[in-house]
């Protein structure tokens, strides 16, 4: 059988982040795969460094056959100037330098200027994967598979030109990405061999005649179904909510106003609010100082995996919250929830992706207003008061298809037939 290469075009790899959970879990499955050798180019960001400080990983743990190329970045003056004010945490002059070169350069603020990619192929035929939201490496791998006769393969973690902003992004930029980049993007799409993103919803936003080209490679879990603890905590009704929090998901109060009343006259001792790897946000501390909740709440930095397996793991309740008017985001945190399997909370439907999952799978409550928030909470104390499992048994055949390691492994047999 002839070997084939495949090479990845990635901005980061080495962060606790899960996007970087996706493409390890990707390049793993094409390492695994038979006559396949896998290269990995990073761009170095180097005037980035403290871009990603607190969310530092160790090592990928990688086949040593694996092939990791850092290509130099060489920025130009508002990217200077750009990832100075990112350093230093001045979030508003940050977006400027992003509106700034997305209107002098037409691309994205990562554009990766300057890389030399010129290394000799080691396979007649291969695949260039790139993933978004660095939309810009779609051009650069367009290049590279145009050079060496390669297939590309585009990555839609997130929208670009089609679908809605960025999440907690200016609507005007996305107006201006559809105007300056609308052309670049349909070109794009022409080229590629395949694209893939996170869900069904997405895949309809583009236009009909490209989506033949989609392949379905959701969010799946970090976690394996024996790393699952099937008893739910009897000790303290928690209340998770895992990961990062949007000020547009604060928008909304219904949950923090039922909430706020839920605990009335009963023992905080045993009940925590927790939200895991939210701290970034300062609207969420002040909400909770707001409704009085500071002395049953959580709010932590981001956490390990190890770390974060133990507060899943302790769960008696997952909470959702609803990115503002959107429907069709489905965050990977759901399917942490769905491997983790206690009943997921959403206290205001989203009309979409979030309500479809829960309701379809069988795996929790989606409310659409204060009262019904209430009844839900009182109704699982009761139960967790009376030491009764709040686990929530799934078909075997759902669990297995949620492992990332799995959804990657599907992927990677289909596209290298």
């Amino acid at each position: 059988m002839e070997k084939k290469e495949v090479i990845f075009l990635l901005p980061y790899l080495h962060v606790n982040t899960t996007s970087a959970e996706r493409f390890k879990s990707l390049i793993n499955a094409f390492d695994q795969q038979p006559n396949i050798s896998v290269k990995v180019f990073l761009v170095d960001y180097r005037l980035t460094k403290s871009y990603f400080k607190g969310l530092e990983n160790s090592l990928f743990e990688n086949d040593k056959e694996i092939q990791f190329v850092r290509l130099s970045l060489y920025p130009n003056i508002i990217q200077k100037i750009g990832f100075f004010f990112l350093n230093r945490d001045f979030k508003l002059l940050w977006r400027v330098s992003q509106l700034l070169h997305l209107i002098f350069h037409k691309s994205d603020i990562f554009h990766p200027y300057g890389l030399d990619v010129k290394e000799a192929s080691m396979a007649n035929n291969g695949f260039v994967i790139a993933s978004g939201s660095h939309f810009s490496y779609f051009t650069i791998a367009n290049d590279i598979a145009r050079r060496l006769n390669y297939k590309l393969v585009l990555d839609y973690r997130d929208p670009w030109t089609f679908g809605y902003p960025s999440v907690d992004g200016f609507k005007f930029i996305h107006h201006l990405k559809v105007r300056f980049n609308r052309a670049q993007e349909l070109y794009l799409l022409s080229q590629s061999f395949l694209n893939t993103t996170v869900s069904k919803s997405l895949i309809e936003q583009f236009p009909s005649i490209f989506r033949e080209k989609f392949e379905l490679v959701p969010n799946g879990s970090n976690f394996n179904v024996n790393e699952v603890r099937l008893i739910t905590n009897v000790h303290t009704f928690n209340i998770v909510y895992a990961g990062t929090i949007y000020n547009n998901q604060l928008d909304n109060h219904v949950f923090f106003d039922a909430f706020s009343e839920f605990i009335k006259n009963k023992d905080l001792n045993s009940i925590k609010l927790q939200f895991i790897g939210s701290s970034a946000n300062k609207n969420l501390t002040r909400l909770i100082e707001s409704y009085q909740l500071m002395r049953c709440t959580d709010i932590t930095n981001r956490v390990t995996k190890l770390e974060l397996l133990e507060y899943l793991n302790n769960a008696s309740v997952f909470l959702h919250l609803k990115y503002g008017t959107n429907k069709d985001i489905i965050s990977s945190k759901q399917a942490e929830y769905l491997m983790f399997r206690r009943p997921i909370l959403l206290p205001v439907s989203d009309h979409g992706d979030l309500k479809e999952s829960i309701l379809s799978n069988h795996a929790g409550y989606v409310c659409n207003h204060k009262q019904e928030v209430i009844e839900c909470l009182e109704l699982l104390w009761e139960k967790f008061l009376k030491k009764e499992n709040l686990f929530i048994n799934q078909p075997t055949e759902l669990i297995n298809h949620l492992s990332r390691e799995k959804i990657a492994q599907n992927f990677a047999e289909k596209i290298i037939q």
